[in-house]
């Protein structure tokens, strides 16, 4: 075989050149004698060598001679000099006469070449001259993405408070030492497990809605929650919930700060000096504390600057809910109305603070319970003479508002006094049901294609939107009813149903839905038209492919701006 390729290097052919062309990379030849046999012409691509120095019959030392002067980029040579290069060429050499060696080199400005040498029994030589510089460079880039991921690791496990990332699929994707810790496992115990595997069905539930929420319309929420350690220590957390990466590619960040000192150093500071008018602290009076396990978000303030109603300001109500999503929920809309707030977690815990309160002579106006907690906290409340309102999870954010209002505005919820005896009127337990739809976004979108919902994502969240994205006719008609968007964008070919379809079954699945303005997303020469949408019940429709400005517009058209919910 070596024979074959000396005699045809020693005896070139115009096919030859036309092979070494299509290669990419140069080829040297060289005999026994060291003298240049064959140079491709690609040589040329690698150094700014002399065309003379590649002709057959130049001795291999002139042509790496020639080698080195090219060279004045090159890091790999150290110095210049008439002894540098003797030895050089000495050395190179050396290495041609080696039966194999390879050897990559950089040539100054990210430029790598790796050289392949052969030396066959006959003493004929060849070495192939490759361009690597993209590949050193992925390398490069892999050792300096692998540095970067290790600090960030060791940044996140000397972060003193928990932290962890969960993927689309609300997976545990990197968690820290100290998340470790809380849980009392280690991290292989965690990744790329749910909250399904560690807590209860019900409560899973609750902090994967949350989660998915997040996810889904990118709005950060901030969720006060008690925690209990391994060790049985219970502390008090400031829980943020943030979707950070890009559209298609979404995670989930959570930190948990431990304020457990803070808020006792509030109970211990300020409590003895807080009155009856200071909404969303404990109650106290002649310096005796009345209070049970309060929620930690009692001592946030309002996240609205709103101007309270002050036939609302000192009225106190209780809130019986172990969902400390709920929990949340309800203290906003308590400060809102200027309302002195507590929060227990059980039916025992509230009958120790109705007795507390009636020891120490303080007034609870209401109660309200969440429809999860048991029956005995509704018999509670009625045994201390109290009205109580019942609303559910969902009602807490949705209808809290209303019905605290249409208490207090009632014969009930006039304040005790001596022209307003107790005794003289009945106790009201109101078991609530939805009279009084809040929209919780401004958008909600019906789009089955994938890549359709990444373009409304990027276009909501550019003009500054709250938003969220269905993919079936049946998930959005799910969502309209609990969210009660203030417009719904809705393609016309959906999996389940057609955009027709849907736009006349959601002005029927309730009314505060019959004026939610609709607009369809057509395509030319497919499907309905304008006209069939406008007497479908639709307000207007935008065609395909989605552009910003024609999506602003239709929006612009029916949502005015004062109307709309701030988006994260």
């Amino acid at each position: 075989m070596s024979d074959l390729i000396a005699d045809a290097l020693n005896h070139p052919s115009p096919l030859l050149d036309i092979v070494c062309e299509a290669l990419p990379a140069a080829i040297l030849a060289y005999d026994r004698n060291d003298q240049i046999v064959f140079a491709s012409k690609q040589i040329l691509n690698f150094f700014s060598l002399p065309t003379d120095v590649m002709m057959p019959g130049t001795r291999l030392r002139d042509f790496l001679g020639a080698m080195y002067d090219s060279r004045s980029r090159s890091y790999n040579t150290a110095s210049r000099g008439v002894s540098a290069r003797e030895d050089w060429v000495a050395e190179r050499l050396a290495l041609h006469w080696r039966e194999r060696h390879e050897l990559t080199e950089g040539y100054g400005y990210g430029r790598f070449v790796r050289l392949v040498k052969r030396r066959f029994p006959n003493g004929m030589g060849l070495c192939v001259l490759t361009d690597v510089s993209e590949h050193h460079k992925r390398e490069e880039q892999w050792r300096a993405d692998m540095a970067r991921v290790q600090m960030t690791e060791e940044i996140l496990d000397n972060i003193p408070f928990p932290v962890f990332v969960k993927d689309t699929n609300c997976a545990y994707v990197a968690v820290n030492r100290a998340f470790c810790n809380v849980r009392g496992v280690g991290p292989d115990e965690i990744l790329g497990r749910t909250i399904f595997d560690f807590a209860p069905q019900a409560v899973a539930q609750v902090f994967d809605t949350a989660d998915r929420q997040v996810l889904e319309t990118g709005q950060m929420m901030t969720v006060p929650e008690m925690l209990v350690r391994p060790d049985g220590q219970e502390i008090s957390v400031l829980t943020r919930k943030v979707r950070i990466g890009k559209p298609g590619r979404y995670f989930l960040l959570t930190t948990m700060e431990d304020v457990t000192e803070l808020v006792a150093g509030q109970e211990e500071a300020n409590w003895q000096r807080t009155d009856f008018s200071k909404p969303g602290f404990p109650w106290i009076e002649g310096g005796e504390e009345v209070r049970s396990r309060n929620s930690l978000a009692a001592h946030l303030p309002a996240p609205v600057e709103t101007i309270m109603p002050e036939r609302f300001i000192g009225r106190r109500a209780l809130l019986v809910s172990s969902d400390v999503t709920v929990e949340a929920q309800a203290s906003r809309v308590f400060q809102r109305l200027g309302i002195d707030y507590c929060c227990v977690t059980s039916a025992l815990e509230q009958e120790a603070f109705l007795r507390m309160a009636t020891e120490v002579g303080v007034d609870i106006d209401v109660i309200v319970i969440d429809t999860q907690m048991e029956p005995r906290c509704i018999d509670l409340a009625e045994h201390h003479g109290i009205n109580v309102l019942v609303l559910d999870g969902a009602g807490m954010a949705t209808e809290l508002s209303y019905q605290l209002v249409r208490h207090f505005n009632s014969p009930w919820g006039q304040p005790r006094s001596e022209g307003n005896p107790l005794q003289d009127i009945e106790i009201e337990t109101i078991i609530a049901e939805p009279h009084l739809a809040l929209s919780m976004i401004d958008v909600l979108v019906v789009e089955d294609n994938p890549v359709n919902r990444i373009v409304f994502s990027q276009i909501l969240e550019g003009l500054d939107h709250s938003y969220r994205i269905a993919e079936t006719g049946a998930e959005a008609l799910k969502l309209a009813e609990e969210l009660m968007p203030r417009i719904i964008v809705a393609d016309q070919s959906l999996p389940d149903m057609s955009g027709l379809d849907l736009v006349r079954r959601i002005r029927d699945c309730d009314p505060a839905l019959e004026h939610v303005p609709v607009i369809g997303v057509i395509v030319a020469a497919q499907g309905p038209d304008a006209a069939a949408c406008l007497a479908a019940g639709m307000n207007g429709t935008i065609m395909k492919p989605i552009s910003p400005e024609a999506l602003e517009n239709a929006i612009r058209t029916f949502l005015p701006a004062e109307s709309r919910t701030a988006a994260a």
